[in-house]
C-alpha cells in the first residue's frame, strides 16, 4: 500500500489561505476515498489537513502539477500517480472547482456540452 506521510508539511505557512471546511461528514469522506484508492496515511487528521492545504495552494493559483510535484517532493514514499490521486481527491472533497482545471491540465479540449450536437462529420439517424 502506498503511506501518505506527513503531506504539504507547508501548510502552516499558508494560515487562513487554507481552504477552512469543518464538515465532519466531509471529512470523513475524503479520508474514505484515500482508502479506497490505496493511500494510506499516518493520522486521519494530518491526511485532512493536506487536503486542505492542496486545495489552498490551488486558491493560491499554484497549478494542479505543481501541487502534486509538491506532495511527491514531501513524501518520498509516494509514487507521483498516487499524489496526483490525492490531489485529484482533495480537490473532489474540498475544492471541486479545480477539477475541470485538473482534468484538462494536459492542454487537450474539454468536450461539447451534452446538449450540444458536434458539427463535423456527425451522422443524422
Amino acid at each position: 500500500m502506498r503511506r501518505l506521510l506527513v503531506v504539504l508539511g507547508i501548510g502552516s505557512s499558508l494560515g487562513s489561505a487554507t481552504t477552512a471546511h469543518a464538515d465532519p461528514n466531509v471529512d470523513a469522506s475524503f479520508v474514505d476515498a484515500l482508502n479506497r484508492a490505496g493511500i494510506t496515511f499516518n493520522d486521519s487528521k494530518s491526511a485532512v489537513n493536506a487536503g486542505k492545504t492542496a486545495c489552498g495552494l490551488m486558491d493560491q493559483g499554484k497549478p494542479e502539477l505543481d501541487v502534486i510535484q509538491l506532495v511527491t517532493q514531501q513524501n518520498p514514499g509516494i509514487s507521483t500517480t498516487s499524489a496526483a490521486q490525492f490531489t485529484a481527491i482533495a480537490a473532489s472533497a474540498y475544492c471541486p472547482q479545480y477539477l475541470q482545471r485538473a482534468t484538462d491540465s494536459d492542454g487537450s479540449q474539454a468536450q461539447p456540452p451534452p446538449d450540444r450536437v458536434g458539427g463535423s462529420g456527425g451522422r443524422r439517424e
